[in-house]
């Protein structure tokens, strides 16, 4: 029973043609796992080999294919089972927006199979990259937990790491580093709408050694703050003063 319940909220995971609640998604990871290190390890071990499937659904462009689509201009899609057009169907019911970075994107890559197949299947897959990487986060957090209490010095020792600390010390610098839960509370928002940002490109960030299994969002405090101005509304007083003789 249990795994058919799993199974048929991956099935919603890969299906939702909207970007899903964040919230929602960690408290089934809570509610399956009871944050237990190996059934959230086996779940993302489940749910790579599930992305990784539905990224060669549709056919597989390799490197090879992409020496020959340089040396002739262009890319024989013959391995592939979808045309434009059907392709072009199947963004056209996410609904995106054509002024966000996505919906730019995609429009930049309209006419081009290879680039608009890449950008169709990130959209099948944002909200099961967004559970793996919720997955990931909660996995390295227990980690980082086992870590510090193996490490966890004695009281003697404690008091004199302390006291080596204190002489050693120097001025704290700002961390221009930040993670999700500060940008969250910098910007008033969700973790869902963050992470909505940052899977469709729409917001600046850093991925901790992506090719790792462990996989952290980052973000720049400064490439944040200027995110924000740069989406400045002009005031109607400055807007009149332009025209004031």
């Amino acid at each position: 029973m249990r795994i058919a319940a799993y199974d048929n909220y991956l099935t919603k995971l890969a299906t939702s043609t909207k970007c899903l609640d964040v919230n929602e998604m960690e408290g089934y990871i809570s509610r399956t796992t009871k944050n237990d290190s190996y059934l959230i390890n086996k779940q993302i071990e489940r749910i790579k080999k599930l992305i990784k499937d539905r990224y060669e659904l549709y056919g597989v462009i390799n490197e090879q294919d992409n020496i020959e689509a340089f040396k002739k201009g262009y890319y024989d899609l013959g391995k592939i089972g979808l045309t434009l057009d059907m392709m072009r169907k199947k963004i056209g019911q996410f609904r995106i927006d054509k002024e966000s970075p996505m919906g730019i994107q995609i429009e930049k890559d309209w006419n081009h199979a290879a680039f608009l197949l890449q950008d169709l299947l990130q959209l099948e897959n944002m909200n099961l990259i967004n559970y793996l990487n919720l997955l990931e986060e909660r996995s390295n957090d227990l980690e980082q937990q086992k870590i510090k209490k193996v490490k966890k010095p004695t009281k003697k020792r404690q008091t004199v790491v302390q006291k080596e600390v204190v002489v050693a010390k120097e001025p704290d610098q700002p961390s221009d580093l930040m993670c999700i839960e500060e940008v969250c509370e910098m910007l008033h928002v969700s973790r869902s709408c963050i992470y909505h940002l940052a899977n469709n490109h729409e917001i600046p960030h850093y991925k901790f050694l992506p090719n790792r299994k462990k996989n952290r969002l980052f973000f720049s405090r400064s490439e944040i703050e200027a995110f924000i101005k740069k989406n400045r509304v002009v005031p109607i007083s400055e807007f009149n003063e332009q025209f004031s003789f």
